[in-house]
């Protein structure tokens, strides 16, 4: 495990300004799939036969954008349609939230938050009516449990860690014993994995803030925060401290309407290359090139991934809500929930991880790291075991999906391998070639550093080369890893040779890769 992906204390000089990072990030979100294909296509018959190399001469050219021109011809269309059809209320919703609330607020005497409450609480639940229909109903029981596990607070410090053990171990049982065998669970999984993750940072806020008893939310407060029409279809978390902020908006209509505006651009695009481009790409290079399907296909599994991040982010500014103080914003955009440009063309492996779900990594960080990281640095024993305690409970939210479990387990030993050995030849060579993105000229402590180093530069070229390099494994691990989530979940005692089809195709190769860093590693230090 990558003890940096909290605390990142060896590769710079700044130490307090370096952000925390997690390796259970990565695994937020992954449930809300839209618009993905339901089965995977075989296109490899005789797969024992000498895999071709790839020559795109003109022919192959032609042939591959004649495909690209019949796959946009038949899909864009029908994918477009989809996701304004599914799109559409849900902003329509938000934006008649925020209206409504900025109605009252306008009173000039503001007695009660009450309406304000029931407005959101009304609004998300005609969403999540369009979103899940009849099964609405289990949603709004499990609710109820969850408020009157809430009273437990009333215990003290020791109430908040009994709920987040009744919240998150519910949840699994209730799948394993219950729905295991439902197709609709899946769905309402993520919807509830959003609601636990509400419950469990609200305890932990109130019983660290003292005046327990006068703070505990009542029914429509509670209400309001758990089914916010901003949050409670696609999430993200926000913590009610920042719902409360939030529950008046402040924000001009003009703002919200810049940044709505290419949140909606981006979503279409991101769903037309996961329904559409991804996959003809993948048919094409099918019978040509094993590791180029893996990549088609794992950019499929990411885009829809985009897709629901960038909804979630349009309906945020919809309804002017914003996420907590140390998540990122950005102007064009507003809040952010993912950074496709730091995943897609990443430094490393923790930092793809760590632009994947950060609302769900700042979660994971403040609620469950936090309190297991040990108080002395040296204590390695004590972060590991944070750091497992973090997996774990990430695992369980994510219900009953081996695929995930195999993906987590995996990219974590391979970022830390990688950390590790990229901190020790940072050193030992006295270059920024470290995990963590360069600082800058001023704040980096190595000498052969691009920043300080013009282009005409021997280390300059040669430090730039062995950080492209990293990013070109990356870029390997995060197709291997990725394409194994294509496709319905799979539950346990299902047939594996499904999933695992693709790895056992290129020989584990990443995990040997992965096994070859510590073994360097530990032949360098």
């Amino acid at each position: 495990m990558d003890y940096q992906y909290f605390e990142e204390e060896s590769d710079y000089i700044d130490l307090d300004e370096e952000e925390d990072d997690d390796d259970l990030a990565t695994a937020g979100s992954l449930d809300y799939r839209f618009g993905h294909p339901n089965s995977e296509e075989d296109y490899y018959f005789g797969g024992e036969e000498e895999e071709e190399v790839v020559v795109l001469d003109g022919h192959g050219i032609l042939e591959l954008a004649g495909r690209l021109f019949d796959s946009l011809q038949s899909c864009v269309q029908p994918s477009v349609l989809q996701v304004m059809q599914y799109v559409a209320p849900m902003l329509l919703l938000c934006l008649l939230c925020r209206l409504l609330c900025l109605l009252y607020s306008q009173r000039r005497r503001l007695t009660s938050l009450a309406p304000l409450h029931l407005l959101h609480f009304a609004c998300g639940l005609i969403i999540l009516q369009l979103t899940v229909g009849y099964r609405l109903l289990l949603l709004l029981l499990l609710a109820a449990v969850g408020y009157l596990l809430l009273q437990l607070l009333r215990l003290g410090r020791r109430g908040a860690q009994v709920l987040a053990v009744l919240t998150v171990g519910s949840q699994f049982l209730y799948e394993l014993l219950i729905w295991r065998q439902r197709s609709d669970w899946p769905q309402l999984r993520g919807i509830q994995m959003v609601v636990n993750m509400k419950l469990i940072s609200l305890g932990f806020d109130l019983t660290a803030s003292g005046q327990l008893h006068a703070r505990i939310p009542g029914p429509f407060a509670y209400l309001g925060y758990i089914y916010s029409p901003a949050t409670c279809a696609l999430g993200p978390w926000v913590s009610f401290g920042c719902y409360m902020d939030c529950l008046v908006p402040r924000n001009s209509w003009m703002v919200s309407l810049r940044r709505l505006l290419p949140n909606v651009v981006f979503c279409v695009l991101a769903v037309t290359v996961s329904n559409c481009v991804a996959p003809a790409m993948s048919d094409f290079f099918g019978d040509r090139s094993h590791f180029l399907v893996m990549y088609w296909d794992a950019l499929s599994v990411r885009t829809s991934h985009y897709f629901v991040g960038i909804m979630a982010q349009a309906l945020l500014v919809a309804s002017d809500q914003r996420l907590d103080g140390t998540t990122k914003e950005s102007v064009m955009l507003g809040p952010l929930i993912s950074q496709p440009w730091l995943i897609e063309w990443p430094r490393s492996i923790s930092s793809l991880v760590r632009s994947w779900n950060i609302p769900m990594h700042e979660w994971l960080k403040r609620y469950i790291y936090a309190p297991c990281k040990p108080t002395s640095s040296s204590s390695r024993g004590r972060t590991l075991l944070a750091v497992l305690s973090t997996y774990l409970v990430s695992s369980l939210l994510h219900g009953m999906d081996l695929r995930i479990y195999l993906v987590l387990i995996s990219l974590a030993l391979l970022a830390e391998g990688e950390s590790l050995l990229r901190r020790q030849l940072a050193s030992l060579l006295n270059a920024c070639i470290a995990a963590n993105l360069c600082p800058g000229k001023e704040r980096c402590r190595y000498s052969h550093c691009p920043s300080k180093r013009r282009t005409s530069s021997v280390s300059y070229w040669l430090v730039r080369l062995a950080n492209l390099a990293f990013t070109a494994l990356a870029i390997f691990h995060l197709a291997y890893l990725g394409v194994v989530l294509l496709g319905d979940g799979l539950e346990v005692g299902e047939d594996s040779d499904s999933f695992l089809w693709h790895w056992q195709q290129a020989g584990y190769l990443s995990h040997y890769i992965g096994l070859g860093t510590f073994v360097l590693y530990l032949f360098i230090s």
